[in-house]
């Protein structure tokens, strides 16, 4: 069977016109599998993040996914993210938490043997437990280059998030607005432990509106 295992390590450090410049770490830990050389396509991430300077825990995302390879290139796929806010004054500690019913397009394209480049499209349905549905589009330019001789690579990318409706009358009325609401960009260096497992660190900023 044909494993894909990938652990990164981001700092994020978010920039917002709401509040003030805050930094933090995101663990992100994705398995991906295609059954040993099928069509069929299955994904797992799980994202422990930080923050208030990287002293605080803050939230857990959960995200499977199903897919379909449509040619080489071109994947479809069908998820679920549970992103779990955390509160140590709860005695439910994750009592607050968002499920999205995602459906992605992705493309991967190989420039060259060492360029790799992905676009993803991405639709969420944003059920909030505190306010209403929210519909939230997401589009990501990822570029990743393999250097030669050598087990390193560098990669880089740049997701845009908009919202499609707003939530007036509720906690979620100043964060969700249509329109653009979040830039988030990341470059980082990572290493080939295997052909099939890599690790990455690297730096991510969000501008958020």
């Amino acid at each position: 069977m044909k494993k894909i295992l990938a652990l990164s390590l981001l700092l994020a450090v978010s920039s917002s016109t709401r509040a003030n410049d805050d930094w933090g770490m995101w663990f992100s830990n994705t398995f991906q599998t295609d059954f040993g050389g099928s069509k069929y396509l299955a994904f797992l991430e799980l994202q422990p993040r930080f923050k208030n300077d990287n002293s605080d825990f803050s939230q857990l995302i959960i995200r499977p996914f199903v897919g379909y390879k449509v040619t080489k290139e071109l994947q479809l796929w069908l998820g679920y993210a549970w992103q779990g806010e955390y509160s140590d004054k709860s005695s439910v500690k994750f009592d607050n938490a968002t499920h999205d019913v995602i459906e992605q397009l992705q493309w991967i394209h190989n420039v060259s043997p060492e360029l790799n480049f992905q676009y993803r499209f991405r639709l969420e349905q944003r059920f909030f437990a505190d306010a209403d549905l929210a519909h939230r589009m997401r589009h990501r330019f990822r570029f990743q280059y393999s250097i030669p001789d050598s087990k390193l690579f560098v990669v880089a990318f740049d997701e845009l998030f908009i919202y499609f409706n707003s939530l007036n009358s509720s906690l979620r009325e100043h964060a969700v607005q249509p329109g653009i609401n979040q830039n988030r960009s990341y470059v980082g260096v990572g290493y080939k432990i295997t052909p099939h497992i890599n690790v990455d660190t690297g730096l991510s900023t969000a501008i958020c509106q």
